[in-house]
């Protein structure tokens, strides 16, 4: 089972940027907001695939749907956990279950979770 490691998001910590997605989508809110939408639905069930994957020892599942969601946290910024994504990668890799993927998923999961929320916030529901 995946442990939680204590993490703390601050209220007005700067979670992602989503300057990228405005210049992918060429300033219309619109089409922004669709990809907001989409990043909600899809990462935080590509988490769960992980937690899963990592659950029933499956280290390559582990590694591709965090190779996977990789470019996606890129383009919204989320600097927060850019090293713990790129840790889960190379630990799947090595193909076992240590303490230190444990933490990392459960830190990625926390921090996506409060950036979801964030973004609902942000675009969604204002």
């Amino acid at each position: 089972m995946i442990q939680s490691e204590n993490l703390t998001v601050a209220t007005d910590e700067k979670l992602y940027d989503i300057c990228m997605i405005d210049r992918l989508c060429r300033g219309n809110q619109e089409q922004v907001k669709k990809m907001v939408a989409v990043f909600i639905k899809e990462i935080p069930t590509a988490i769960e695939e992980i937690k899963q994957a990592y659950n029933s020892s499956d280290f390559v599942t582990v590694k591709k749907t965090t190779h996977r969601i990789k470019p996606t946290l890129s383009y919204y910024a989320i600097i927060k956990i850019e090293k713990d994504i790129r840790r889960i990668e190379a630990l799947a890799k090595q193909g076992e279950a240590v303490s230190e993927l444990e933490l990392k998923i459960s830190r990625v999961e926390k921090v996506i979770d409060a950036v979801v929320e964030r973004l609902k916030t942000d675009f969604l529901y204002n």
